[in-house]
């Protein structure tokens, strides 16, 4: 069962990945969260979703309240090594 859940979440976690991309590019702030499963339960019961089904991500979209400008990132050449660390 376990290799279960982790070859269905290899499967959605792609689809998030682009789902995160479509919202920054719309403007909208979007964050994937697992905090759902410690009340896995309640959310299910609360949405009908079946008990055999699981839920591996809930992602919170919004528009963003406060400064949404543009993100800073490192040069790459500082964060890929090439055999050595």
């Amino acid at each position: 069962p376990r290799m279960n859940v982790i070859a269905e979440a290899s499967s959605v976690y792609p689809g998030v990945q682009n789902l995160l991309l479509a919202a920054r590019a719309l403007g909208l702030g979007a964050v994937l969260t697992i905090w759902h499963l410690m009340l896995e339960h309640e959310w299910k019961r609360e949405l009908g979703i079946p008990k055999g089904i699981n839920t591996l991500a809930v992602i919170p979209v919004g528009w963003p309240r406060g400064r949404f400008g543009p993100v800073t990132r490192k040069p790459a050449a500082e964060l890929i090594h090439r055999d050595r660390w």
